[in-house]
């Protein structure tokens, strides 16, 4: 346990007795009747007997067995406060941010004696690194004086949470890495990718009899090779704009991690790139510990502020593999985002663009200037779209499908089914 000094203060039962006690003493002084001393002698007495602040400090120990969650779970804060005197009551209240919801019905405990546990599962909102304060409460033998002390919590860890990816776009061209990706290169596969003459160093289990007999020369099946992609997906964070829980930044992180979790279960490479002020990025990598390292470095998306155009040349060449298939996730508001990515495509990489913007300007009243000005925005968002088209950066929306208790899509297909079939191509180097 952490012993705390406890601020104290006079309670309003303390006030309430020193007012009672004063009428008395006022109507002696101003009325001239001594006899009303007799009814201000027994709070007079009170207050002299108690009147000596108390002294003592608390004991407090604050647990979270799990610092971390993901968005929509649950996370138990234990509390367990000792007051170090006599006390005739404890009490303790849980402070969170609009992030975090305590599940019971309030958040503030109290008990007789000079000990108290209490408990609440917190519920995590939103994504981010999160703080609390529990204060404690320690109210004197006799109820006329309250000590009061605050302690932190531990820094509370909400990852984004994913939303669900079954069908994978990929670039049309893989990489020579082995995955389990159909190429359209023959290779080592077990796709049946055609028929072709037999040459010398093909196997005898690859030959084709029933064309053989047929054609009189001995011919071979040929395989398609099977190999793995490489991902990047980029956070457009230069905007946040939207009602908090459902921001433009709030989805795109979230869609970016929905990304790294379904490449990486199907063995590919995914890495991340934040458009921000510094840039940050996390090199593309494989496997369960790559996720939690992008889902790390998305966290401290939020607050950054800067004016300065990103500079995607520093960024080194690992961090951003040649034919990487780049899937922005932008509100395309801000100009510096549409620039990296028409830059990325220069540069030959095939780019996907997830608009996340789920919100549109509201103009005041019923007012027809109020109504063209929408109607003028709503065009030039159909103009930006057609110029990224013609550039072969295709836009697609961000899901809109129902959403559970954390504010999250549940699902990316229905914004990349649409190049399953069709790979993405890249522009010419």
């Amino acid at each position: 346990m952490t012993e705390l000094d406890l601020t104290w203060s006079a309670t309003a039962h303390y006030r309430r007795l020193a007012t009672v006690g004063l009428l008395p003493l006022l109507a002696a002084v101003v009325l001239g009747y001594p006899g009303y001393l007799v009814l201000a002698a027994p709070f007079v007495a009170a207050l002299a007997v108690a009147s000596r602040r108390p002294g003592y400090a608390a004991r407090v120990r604050v647990q979270v067995p799990d610092e971390r969650c993901v968005e929509g779970e649950d996370i138990l804060v234990q509390v367990s406060a000792e007051a170090d005197g006599p006390a005739a009551a404890v009490a303790v209240r849980l402070a969170l941010p609009a992030a975090l919801q305590a599940s019971g019905p309030a958040a503030r405990a109290q008990g007789g004696g000079a000990a108290l546990e209490a408990s609440w599962p917190v519920t995590a909102r939103r994504w981010g690194r999160w703080g609390g304060q529990v204060t404690v409460s320690v109210t004197s033998r006799g109820g006329l004086f309250t000590g009061t002390a605050t302690v932190s919590l531990p820094q509370l860890t909400v990852y984004p949470r994913p939303p669900s990816l079954s069908q994978l776009a990929l670039p049309a061209d893989l990489r020579s890495r082995i995955g389990d990706h159909v190429d359209r290169r023959p290779g080592e596969g077990v796709e049946f990718a055609g028929i072709r003459p037999f040459a010398a160093g093909d196997r005898l289990r690859r030959i084709n009899w029933p064309v053989t007999s047929r054609r009189g020369s001995l011919h071979v099946n040929q395989l398609a090779a099977e190999h793995a992609a490489e991902i990047v997906a980029v956070i457009d964070a230069f905007t946040d704009v939207g009602p908090p829980g459902e921001t433009t930044l709030d989805r795109a992180v979230r869609g970016a991690a929905g990304v790294a979790r379904a490449y990486t279960r199907a063995g590919d490479r995914v890495g991340v790139i934040t458009l921000d002020a510094p840039l940050r990025w996390v090199p593309p990598g494989t496997g369960p510990v790559q996720f939690f390292r992008i889902a790390e470095s998305v966290l401290d998306a939020r607050g950054h502020e800067s004016y300065v155009s990103p500079d995607l040349g520093r960024i080194p060449r690992p961090v951003l593999p040649p034919g990487a298939l780049v899937i922005l996730f932008s509100p395309l508001l801000d100009e510096r985002a549409i620039g990296a990515a028409t830059d990325l495509r220069d540069r030959g990489y095939p780019v996907i663009i997830a608009d996340v913007l789920a919100t549109r300007p509201q103009p005041p009243g019923r007012s027809a200037s109020g109504s063209l000005a929408l109607r003028i925005w709503q065009l030039e968002r159909q103009a930006l779209r057609y110029r990224l088209e013609s550039l072969g950066i295709p836009v697609t929306g961000f899901p809109g499908e129902p959403r559970d208790g954390a504010g999250t899509a549940r699902t990316l297909d229905g914004a990349l089914s649409r190049f399953v079939r069709r790979p993405v191509r890249g522009g010419a180097r």
